[in-house]
């Protein structure tokens, strides 16, 4: 199996979003996180537009670089004290909650004769990394005082842990907080990362909190959705990714199982409605691939029945034109879908430029 990427779709993708935000004064920084800092994926973002790069894993930020990509990059997963040389090597900007990761930071920035900028991550309501807000100016206060390091911004994200979806409340909250520790300070910060590609929703009803100028996307570039809320985005592509799958059995089987049934390969307890017989095929992906729940068969009739580790079963009693043994499906692609099978070394990867 396979999983293909088309460069000129994200590109267009990339520019839809940054044309959507820079009306409202939004910089856009391009996640390269779901495609493990993939170059030439990386390229088509910063061509759309982008005014930086952003990714959670130091590795995939080597990779960037080892490309001669020298854009600024901001790293998203909260950084570990053992790797603060690194993330101050490789990358221009962190996300910080931890005063203690913070020093370390600065120790590094002052050995390597650097200046690195950080944005204090305030916790917001999802349960998942940041200050919070009562914490807010103190942290920043701190973080001002250290050598090496510019305080340059705040930042939070809503839906990742709990799927908290954000709001115009929760947005002008986080900008009012922003701005009384600005006061607080008697400092401007330059950058306010409000939010990512579930935030564009709110930006296209113009009810984004003016204070924010930053959003990190990537689903919606990547992949032209928002997986979270599924609302309609000025997006041109959300074909930009495509998984080919060979079929390897074709057979009519009865559709409920024979038995009392337990949890899967997975742990998953399952409902199997009897349809009676149907026209099933097996092709060569599974759970250990890629997420099989975020495929989208493209062949008219297909449907989707479930996966184990390495075979991924389809009705096709319906399709048209009818599947043969041998021949390759083509399945559309959910943000999971792209994450995980992009990361999966089971997965030949494929960057059509």
């Amino acid at each position: 199996m396979r999983i293909v990427a088309d460069c000129t779709r994200i590109r267009r993708n990339a520019e839809a979003v940054v044309e959507l935000c820079s009306s409202h004064g939004i910089s856009v920084a391009g996640v390269t996180k779901c495609v493990c800092g993939e170059p030439e994926i990386a390229r088509a973002m910063l061509a759309g537009g982008c005014s930086m790069l952003a990714d959670s894993r130091l590795d995939n930020i080597e990779r960037l670089r080892a490309a001669g990509i020298d854009a600024d990059v901001l790293l998203l997963r909260i950084p570990a004290i053992s790797t603060a040389s690194d993330v101050v090597r490789l990358a221009q900007y962190s996300l910080v909650s931890e005063l203690k990761t913070a020093r370390a930071l600065s120790a590094a920035a002052v050995t390597q004769g650097r200046t690195h900028g950080v944005l204090l991550m305030v916790e917001t309501g999802d349960r998942r990394e940041g200050v919070t807000p009562d914490k807010a100016e103190g942290t920043a206060r701190s973080i001002r005082e250290l050598p090496g390091l510019e305080l340059a911004g705040m930042a939070t994200a809503l839906n990742c842990l709990c799927g908290m979806l954000p709001t115009a409340q929760t947005q002008q909250e986080f900008a009012d907080l922003v701005e009384t520790v600005e006061a607080a300070l008697g400092y401007r910060m330059r950058l306010v990362s409000g939010g990512h590609s579930g935030d564009l929703h709110l930006l296209q009803a113009g009810v984004t909190a003016p204070r924010i100028n930053q959003f990190r996307v990537g689903e919606a570039i990547l992949c032209g959705t928002d997986f979270s809320t599924f609302a309609e985005l000025p997006m041109p592509h959300t074909d930009t990714f495509t998984v080919f799958a060979e079929v390897i059995e074709v057979m009519d089987k009865h559709s409920a199982p024979a038995g009392p049934c337990g949890p899967n390969a997975f742990m998953q307890v399952c409902e199997w409605p009897d349809r009676g017989l149907r026209r099933r095929a097996i092709v060569d992906l599974g759970e250990i691939d890629l997420m099989t729940a975020s495929l989208q068969p493209k062949r008219h009739g297909v449907e989707l029945v479930g996966a184990s580790s390495d075979h991924m079963v389809v009705d096709v009693t319906n399709a048209s034109p009818p599947v043969r043994l041998g021949e390759e499906l083509e399945f559309g692609t959910l943000y999971p879908a792209v994450s995980t099978g992009w990361s999966s070394r089971c997965c030949e990867r494929v960057v059509l430029t």
